[in-house]
């Protein structure tokens, strides 16, 4: 609240819901629900969100679209906005900016019920209850790791945008409540698909409602992997009776009279997880496949049956199917890998920035170098100015002219070092993945960068999207930009509940959706900023690819490159093997016949025979390698994940297509010598230094569902 203005002469906040349920996660866009009420003189301006950065510098979140408003006195209104969570207990505060671009009214929102640390898994229930908390009981985790759930029953407070959901690890929709599906908005459906489309993972509980889900209608029947075959009751139990290890009541008569209705598919794409009966096929009660760049699994019955609530077999149920798709290769407490937390990161986000702090022509200056240059100036100033006027007999007062000559001496040399090891030029290194899906006509863009300035800056950014090349966007991306979140407790984290020692003027972020924008960002002297962003857009390339799958489950048949660009390093991943195709130019066409299978696994791993012994090269987790960290991330659970590299991906897990190959489907990987993405007007392009890798997901024809072993 502003000093010269009371709540109750402007605006008086009813109710305001942040993130989900009260909780949200440290450093991801959050929704922002507030219903406001005028005061006696009315409200008219602009509603913008004060969030703190990872570096507790304020940033102002303002969206020009949505954040109007214009009240009569006691009117009430409720505006969606959306702004991204700072450190873990980080304030968020409200304010109106009038027409004159004044402050009119601000107050501090109320603190969630809980703020979760960055890389801890967040699992949101919508629509009836499954039974959330009761299946998690069941997982067995680390502390760092405990999974949280949070359960939404109002459709109001569900994001009408798909970058609400971005803290979100696994969405559970129920369909039982059809009421409730027909109640979300137009927007609110389409944020749900869209955000499972560019990496988010769903788990869809459909029964009785399966019809319904089907219609084109709705919006919501893209995130069926297959095709309606019909909606009739539950015939058989051996399924699910072996997949949980439970027996189901299904000879009681209550049971009988009132079983759940399943939708069946056919045609199903992606991995058949449970069948309604062990010995028959044609009836999967769970498929998992993947849609566009995330992952959708489907539930063909209603969890939440009155026929099955009190089944004890129904939270294990739940439980296997919320990590589907998931970390499969977490590590116990014991084998938790000693150091990180000397390294300040334990994530390989934490690494990856640690990699792009390190600017071309500058030098960290290290506290030894300090202190024996302190201790030089000292002795300079002290004995050897002593020394020198005693040995030549010199007046002692002559010290008055002495001590000032040596202290412009030390400051030029001071300065002088100074330049030569912060440099005199601002610089950027950038990090960037370009993910295509041809299937969905889906594009994705991924940027990291870290911005240097050798003097104290402001910096005004933009996001454009102009070096992609031609053909791959038929109109112009929506983005954002913003700063980027270190996960962890060591200074700057997102943990770190460190307080802020300096007041630093606030800087303003655009709201996503549109062009990214940053306004007034301020670099410190001889500092670095890491910033990220996201474009995403449809794209209409071709998919001119003949893959298919041999009788050896192997890669056969021949592709194009689609992209109108040059690519070196490529490889083509797919199930656990790797093919590496070598350098490509737009329209090559490559034959499977031609490239030999390669253990993915192995080459992620780097693994080589010594003394008779298969060994995998250590990761090293203090490498500043960019390839090789990229690499990493975009597969890491294909190559053991956790388990071998000691650090967890939890941060962007978006990034690893590991399910997707995993699924069956082809990935072809090359590396671009432009940048796709462009921050201007930041730095010269000779200043930048940049690494930019394309992804193309290639349909697989003949892709067969794979049995689950469960």
């Amino acid at each position: 609240m502003t000093a010269a203005d009371s709540p109750g002469e402007f605006l008086t906040i009813k109710k305001a819901s942040i993130g989900f349920g009260g909780k949200l996660k440290a450093g991801f866009w959050q929704p922002v629900r507030l219903t406001i009420v005028a005061g006696t003189d009315g409200a008219r301006g602009s509603l913008q969100l004060i969030v703190p950065d990872g570096d507790q510098v304020p940033v102002i979140y303002r969206d020009d679209g949505r954040g109007g408003i214009d009240l009569s006195p006691g009117q009430e209104q409720t505006v969606m906005l959306y702004a991204k969570s700072g450190p873990i207990d980080a304030p968020l505060d409200a304010r109106l900016i009038g027409a004159d671009g004044s402050v009119r009214w601000s107050q501090r929102l109320p603190q969630p019920a809980a703020y979760l640390r960055s890389t801890q898994e967040l699992i949101i229930g919508a629509g009836p209850s499954l039974g959330l908390d009761e299946a998690t009981a069941t997982i067995r985790r680390r502390g760092d790791a405990a999974i949280t759930t949070a359960q939404v029953g109002t459709k109001e407070d569900l994001p009408d945008r798909w970058w609400g959901y971005d803290g979100v690890d696994v969405l559970v929709l129920a369909t039982s409540d059809w009421n409730f599906i027909q109640g979300l908005t137009t927007d609110q459906r389409q944020a749900i698909v869209d955000w499972v489309k560019l990496g988010g993972r769903l788990l869809l509980s459909v029964g009785a409602h399966g019809a319904e889900m089907a219609e084109p209608a709705n919006g919501l029947e893209s995130l069926l992997p297959g095709e309606l075959a019909e909606v009739a009751p539950l015939r058989e139990r051996s399924g699910l009776e072996s997949f949980t290890k439970t027996e189901l009541p299904f000879d009681d008569p209550g049971f009988q009279r009132n079983r759940p209705y399943i939708t069946r598919l056919k045609n199903p794409r992606g991995e058949i997880v449970l069948e309604e009966a062990t010995a028959s096929a044609g009836r999967p009660l769970v498929v998992h496949a993947p849609l566009g760049l995330g992952q959708v699994t489907f539930v063909a019955i209603d969890l939440d049956h009155e026929s099955l609530k009190k089944w004890k077999g129904r939270p294990r149920l739940l439980a296997a199917l919320m990590q589907i798709g998931g970390n499969e290769h977490e590590q116990t407490e014991r084998e938790s890998p000693r150091g990180v937390a000397q390294l300040g990161y334990d994530d390989l986000i934490g690494q990856l920035r640690t990699a792009l702090d390190q600017f071309p022509g500058v030098s960290l200056v290290n506290f030894t170098t300090v202190s024996l240059l302190t201790l030089a100036y000292l002795a300079l100033i002290g004995p050897a100015d002593y020394f020198v006027l005693s040995r030549f007999s010199l007046p002692r007062h002559l010290t008055w002219l002495t001590f000032p000559l040596i202290a412009a001496a030390v400051i030029t040399v001071a300065a002088a070092m100074g330049g030569q090891v912060h440099g005199h030029r601002v610089r950027l290194n950038q990090a960037e993945i370009v993910d295509i899906d041809l299937q969905q006509q889906i594009a994705r863009g991924t940027v990291w960068c870290h911005l240097y300035s050798p003097t104290t800056r402001r910096f005004d950014a933009r996001l454009s999207a102009t070096g992609l090349p031609p053909g791959i966007l038929p109109e112009e991306p929506r983005s954002w930009l913003t700063w980027q979140g270190l996960p962890g407790d060591a200074m700057g984290g997102l943990e770190s509940r460190q307080p802020s020692l300096l007041s630093r003027e606030a800087y303003e972020v655009a709201a996503p959706g549109g062009q990214g924008e940053i306004d007034g960002l301020t670099v410190p002297i001889a500092s670095s900023k890491s910033l990220s962003a996201v474009w995403w857009a449809k794209t209409n390339l071709p998919a001119d690819s003949k893959l298919s799958i041999d009788r050896y489950g192997m890669l056969a048949g021949e592709f194009t490159l689609p992209l109108d660009v040059s690519l070196t390093e490529c490889l083509l991943a797919h199930g656990e093997k790797l093919y590496r195709v070598g350098p490509l130019a737009s329209g090559d066409r490559v034959k499977m016949a031609d490239l030999p299978p390669l253990n993915l696994e192995a080459r992620l791993t780097q693994r080589r025979i010594e003394q008779s012994k298969d060994v995998s090269t250590p990761w090293e987790r203090d490498s500043v390698d960019v390839p090789r960290i990229m690499q990493m991330l975009m597969f890491h659970e294909s190559a053991r994940g956790r388990s071998y590299t000691g650090l967890t991906h939890r941060y962007q897990p978006q990034i690893d297509l590991s399910e997707h190959i995993r699924l069956g489907q082809a990935i072809l990987v090359g590396r671009a010598k432009q940048p796709a993405a462009h921050i201007a007007p930041l730095t010269d392009p000779a200043d930048t230094n940049s690494w930019t890798w394309y992804r193309v997901i290639l349909p697989v024809s003949t892709a067969r569902p794979v049995a689950s072993d469960q």
